[in-house]
């Protein structure tokens, strides 16, 4: 009970805070009241359209992020975890193509373990991103992701090699700053879709101390990434 209050309680603290990438497993990666650090990086897709334009059609918005990530594990099963990097942004579009350098960009998450037996687990996760802005892409732009994670765990000699996966809702949203000629078009742009899947690997380098994780997501695009972290 006691964790499950916990629970409620970051996940109000975090949607009220405001908040892409990897969701890993839900169990954390390091024991309670202690940090992990990572790093990773993250090739984001998405079909995009504009509110108020029905000639456009979609457009297809392309990010590589880049960032450092801490997680705390604040009660048996269960943790936070905050990210800090750079992220480009391109826009491909049918009138033109439109891109923007590395901007910062930080992320707020929250998962733990809601039901466990043996090698397996299962729990929810929320995620939110918010992105630094894009001269003549856009500006204000936002994501936040919720959804289910369930991991099984496969005995590799005296290691776990981990499974997971599963579905989760995504809302993906920023204000457009693309000059189509001879229309400026300063709208919002919204993902075309907003539901989704998951699936990655997490593998121990060094036996529970340095983990390797890989991850891919299907939305209406595919996405894809990689992270390295440490358990302190």
């Amino acid at each position: 009970m006691k964790s499950l209050i916990g629970a409620v309680l970051a996940v109000m603290v975090i949607v009220s805070a405001a908040s892409a990438g990897q969701f890993g497993p839900p169990e954390p990666m390091a024991d309670t009241g202690k940090f992990s650090l990572g790093l990773g990086y993250w090739f984001d897709q998405s079909e995009m359209k504009l509110d108020s334009s029905h000639l456009l059609g979609t457009m297809t918005d392309k990010s590589s992020q880049y960032y450092l990530q801490g997680n705390y594990t604040f009660l048996k099963d269960w943790e936070v975890y905050g990210r800090f990097g750079a992220a480009d942004m391109k826009v491909d579009s049918g009138v033109g193509n439109f891109s923007d350098s590395g901007e910062p960009y930080g992320t707020l998450g929250f998962k733990g373990v809601l039901y466990r037996y043996n090698n397996f687990a299962v729990g929810p996760f929320i995620q939110g991103s918010w992105y630094g802005d894009h001269t003549g892409v856009a500006k204000n732009q936002w994501d936040t992701n919720v959804g289910i994670s369930a991991q099984y765990k496969i005995p590799v000699g005296s290691c776990d090699f981990t499974v997971y996966g599963g579905p989760f809702a995504y809302w993906h949203q920023a204000d457009s700053l693309l000059a189509f000629r001879p229309v400026v078009a300063q709208d919002d742009m919204k993902q075309k879709n907003n539901v989704g899947g998951f699936l990655g690997v997490k593998v121990p380098i060094v036996k529970q101390k340095v983990f390797f994780t890989a991850e891919g997501q299907l939305t209406n695009k595919v996405g894809a990434g990689a992270s390295i972290g440490y358990a302190f």
